[in-house]
């Protein structure tokens, strides 16, 4: 699958549609995330291995899950971290 074609899937998500509008209309929604995209793929997906563990001990809902899993992949990430970086640039 291309880049654009595994960006375009992100993009008619609607799980991670609904993340990235909640981090944008939430500060440390927005911060964390940011956090996350801005890691190197190896440390990225290693946090985002514990946290979706951690989030499955607790019972979190799958939406939430299926749309973290999204930011394991490079071109996803490098794009939430433009969107997210623009929108908060304009809020400050």
């Amino acid at each position: 699958m291309s880049i654009s074609e595994r960006i375009q899937t992100a993009d008619e998500n609607d799980n991670f549609v609904a993340l990235i509008q909640a981090a944008i209309e939430n500060f440390m929604m927005c911060r964390t995330i940011l956090a996350i995209v801005q890691l190197d793929s190896f440390n990225r997906a290693s946090l985002l291995a514990t946290y979706i563990y951690s989030l499955r001990l607790r019972d979190a809902p799958y939406e939430l899950i299926e749309a973290l899993n999204y930011l394991r992949d490079d071109a996803i990430a490098a794009r939430t971290k433009e969107v997210l970086f623009n929108e908060s640039t304009v809020r400050d």
